[in-house]
């Protein structure tokens, strides 16, 4: 397999590059990102070619057996950046038709269903997009059908769940974590939000297992996601366990608060099936990982 891996440099595409230089079967790697200080630790390496986004517009690479992942997005919800990311994908595409690539690979986002839905998200429910980022993520879904079935090309549009994994802080399980062991109390709201987080190593494989499935299962829509969603009291159990276990002590206090109907679950049942994937991190895993990560983190700063 040859892949380019468009946002390499970001923490999905970070976690991607590592499983690719160990897999076998993976000839070549054209992994792109505007800041290639990011991915120096591939520099030397046969089987990767590294670019700026500007510098790849201009190069002139034969990529007829290559695959596109696009992990290329702003994490934001500002029109620049969405324009932005948006720009890149037109400019990125058009290059990859014509240097011969003929599968794409785009990552959408869970965030384009309604963010109050009462049962797990499936790929037949209608968006319900909320701000500029859902709105973005779904133009782009859109985008690339449309540009794919103009060039004769395979597409997929995926809908990840929400990421975790070492050395990503922006999620509730890490906050808590760190929480825990700072002050050795957990407040949480039982405001009955529900959660459904995906580790980024399962998701990474997921990208892999998509870039193999035959194809009479491409140009559509899949989620890719857990089977396990919990509520913030579930993730503050669990690791109130993770410290007992470890025979820290930990207190959960527990606030009523009005029920928000927030859900962020996905059934991911149909590309399970066609990719024969599934999650290996449950949510114990996850939370028990960024435990000790805390604690690496803790004993490096006491040295």
């Amino acid at each position: 397999m040859n892949f380019i891996i468009s946002g390499a440099g970001g923490f999905w595409g970070r976690n991607l590059l590592q499983i690719l230089a160990h897999r076998a079967d993976v000839e070549a790697v054209v992994a792109l990102d505007r800041d290639l200080s990011r991915l120096r630790e591939y520099a030397e390496q046969a089987k990767f070619s590294l670019y700026t986004n500007e510098d790849f517009l201009a190069a002139d690479p034969d990529l007829a057996d290559y695959t596109l992942i696009n992990l290329a997005y702003a994490r934001s919800s500002e029109f620049a950046l969405i324009k932005s990311s948006c720009e890149w994908t037109f400019a990125l595409l058009e290059k990859l038709q014509a240097q011969g690539c003929r599968q794409y690979l785009n990552i959408s986002s869970q965030s384009v269903y309604d963010p109050q839905r009462e049962f797990p998200a499936r790929e037949s429910d209608l968006p319900w997009v909320s701000d500029l980022y859902d709105l973005g993520k779904y133009y782009l879904e859109n985008w690339i059908r449309e540009f794919s079935e103009k060039h004769g090309a395979l597409y997929l549009n995926l809908r990840p769940a929400s990421l975790v994994g070492p050395d990503f802080p922006q999620r509730i399980t890490s906050r808590l974590v760190s929480k825990a062991l700072a002050e050795q109390e957990i407040s949480v709201n039982l405001n009955g939000q529900i959660f459904s987080y995906m580790h980024v190593k399962d998701a990474s494989r997921a990208l892999i297992a998509a870039a193999e499935l035959d194809r009479t299962d491409w140009n559509r829509v899949y989620n890719i996601g857990s089977d396990e969603s919990y509520t913030i009291e579930d993730i503050a159990q669990c690791i109130q366990e993770i410290c007992t276990k470890n025979h820290l002590p930990v207190k959960i206090k527990r606030v009523p608060a009005e029920a928000n109907k927030l859900n962020s679950s996905l059934d991911a049942s149909l590309f399970q099936s066609a990719g024969s994937w599934s999650v290996e991190y449950s949510l114990y895993d996850i939370v028990e990982e960024e435990f000790y990560e805390e604690l690496r983190k803790r004993d490096q700063q006491l040295v």
